[in-house]
C-alpha cells in the first residue's frame, strides 16, 4: 500500500524513514520532494566498458554551485545525488522517481535503479541524470530533482541493503562498481 502524506508523516515521526535535512514543506499528497547535491560525475568519453572483466570508466568530478549551475545536453548522461541523505527502515519501500515538470523538457533522473532497498542508511541517493530533449537543461544544487513514493512492505525485509548491497559505503554519487555480473551458464534458470 503506497503511503498517503499522513502516513509519510508517521513514518518519519517513529524513525523508520528518515530524511536530513528534512523539511515538512517537502511532503506532498503521496511523496516527498527530494533535491539535486553539488556533485555530479561526469563518466570520461572513449573508454569500453565491460562489465564483466573491467571496472567503470573513469569520470569527471563536477561541483555545481548557484552561480555556476551545469548545463546538461541534449543526449549527455551523469550520475548525481540526492542533497538529502535517506535511511530507509525494513518495513517500507522506497522508489524514487522524476518529476513532471524535468521530463517534459526531456530531463531523467533514473534509468533503471528507481528502487532504494530497506536498511539504505544515511547517505544520499545516485541519480542517473539524461537529457532526452533537444536544448540543454540546466542543473543547480538544491533544485528540486524528484520524487519519492513509499509503501510499506507485508512483513518487514529479513536482509537490509547495508549488509551486504554494493554501494553500501559511498557517501556521495557513486561511480559503478562492477564484479563480473554476468551468469555463468549453471546459474542461469
Amino acid at each position: 500500500m503506497m503511503l498517503s502524506d499522513a502516513d509519510i508523516k508517521r513514518v518519519i515521526e517513529s524513525g523508520e524513514l528518515k530524511v536530513s535535512p528534512y523539511s515538512s514543506q517537502w511532503i506532498r499528497s503521496s511523496g516527498i520532494t527530494m533535491h539535486l547535491g553539488a556533485e555530479l560525475l561526469k563518466p570520461q568519453a572513449g573508454h569500453v566498458v565491460d562489465v564483466r572483466t573491467s571496472g567503470p570508466p573513469p569520470y569527471d568530478s563536477i561541483i555545481i554551485t548557484p552561480d555556476q549551475p551545469y548545463a546538461l545536453q541534449p543526449g549527455e548522461f551523469i550520475l548525481g545525488h540526492t542533497y538529502q541523505n535517506v535511511t530507509v527502515g525494513n518495513s517500507l519501500g522506497f522508489m524514487i522517481e522524476g518529476r513532471s515538470t524535468l521530463a517534459r523538457v526531456g530531463l531523467t533522473i533514473v534509468q533503471t535503479a528507481m528502487m532504494v532497498y530497506p536498511g539504505h542508511s544515511d547517505r544520499p541517493v545516485t541519480l542517473e541524470l539524461a537529457n532526452h530533449g533537444p536544448n540543454p537543461i540546466l542543473l543547480y544544487p538544491k533544485m528540486k530533482i524528484a520524487r519519492v513514493v513509499l509503501f510499506e512492505l507485508k512483513t518487514p525485509s529479513a536482509v537490509r541493503y547495508d549488509d551486504k548491497g554494493k554501494y553500501r559505503y559511498q557517501q556521495s554519487v557513486g561511480i559503478p562498481i562492477y564484479n563480473n555480473e554476468i551468469m555463468s551458464d549453471d546459474e542461469i534458470e
